[in-house]
C-alpha cells in the first residue's frame, strides 16, 4: 500500500511539473537587433558607417536590393571594428 501511495505521488509532482510553461521563442541576439529592418534605416546607417571610413556610397548604390544593402551595411561595420591592438596594445602578441 505505501509503495502505491508513493508512486501516486510520484505521478502528480511529475504532472505538476510538466504543466509548467515552455518556452517557445528564443530572444534575438544583440547583434541582430542592432541591425536596422528598413531599407531606409539600411541606407542611414551604412551611410554613417562609410563616413567612418572616409568612403562614400558607390555609384548607382539605389540599384541594390534591401538585402544587398544589409550584406553590404554589416560588411563595413566588421571593417571598422577595431582591432586588438587598437584596444588593448598591451594585449598584442609578441613574436
Amino acid at each position: 500500500m505505501t509503495f502505491l501511495l508513493g508512486a501516486g505521488a510520484a505521478v502528480v509532482v511529475t504532472a505538476a511539473v510538466d504543466d509548467a510553461p515552455k518556452v517557445t521563442v528564443q530572444p534575438e541576439s544583440a547583434a541582430a537587433s542592432d541591425i536596422p529592418q528598413t531599407r531606409g534605416g539600411l541606407v542611414a546607417a551604412w551611410t554613417a558607417e562609410l563616413k567612418k571610413a572616409g568612403k562614400a556610397k558607390p555609384e548607382g548604390w539605389e540599384m541594390l536590393t534591401t538585402d544587398e544593402i544589409r550584406g553590404r551595411y554589416v560588411s563595413q561595420v566588421f571593417a571598422n571594428a577595431p582591432d586588438a591592438k587598437d584596444i588593448d596594445p598591451g594585449m598584442v602578441k609578441r613574436g
